[in-house]
């Protein structure tokens, strides 16, 4: 009896672990930003360009342009792949959400951005 009990206690904890509902959120941002629902979606799914357009999200930005001198400044880091950034040229703020979009065997990664006004608000 015991024996048969701890050889199911590791399958429960997996399965366990792989239904818990995380309390993911943006620090920061207002718990209504439609960033907050494409973060917590993307940190447990396979997503592409439309669902970030689904969550009013821009897709259009490349990630490139964020890691040189390309026209934007990365200025804050807020969670694992959430931050704040400007575009050099205009001065318009944003906020952006990294993820991988997958597309046949590959993984691309991708942003998925909200301009923001003076106050961070969409």
């Amino acid at each position: 009896m015991v024996k048969r009990t701890i050889a199911w206690l590791p399958a429960a904890l997996m399965l366990a672990g792989c239904l818990a509902q995380s309390s993911v959120e943006i620090p920061g941002v207002p718990g209504d930003h439609p960033a907050q629902d494409f973060y917590r979606f993307v940190s447990q799914n396979l997503v592409s360009d439309k669902v970030c357009r689904d969550h009013r999200g821009n897709p259009d930005i490349p990630m490139g342009k964020l890691s040189g001198e390309e026209g934007y400044t990365k200025l804050e880091d807020l969670a694992a792949g959430v931050f704040r950034f400007r575009e050099r040229a205009t001065g318009k703020k944003y906020l952006g959400v990294t993820f991988l979009q997958y597309h046949g065997l590959l993984k691309i990664p991708k942003l998925c951005s909200w301009e923001e006004n003076d106050q961070g608000q969409v």
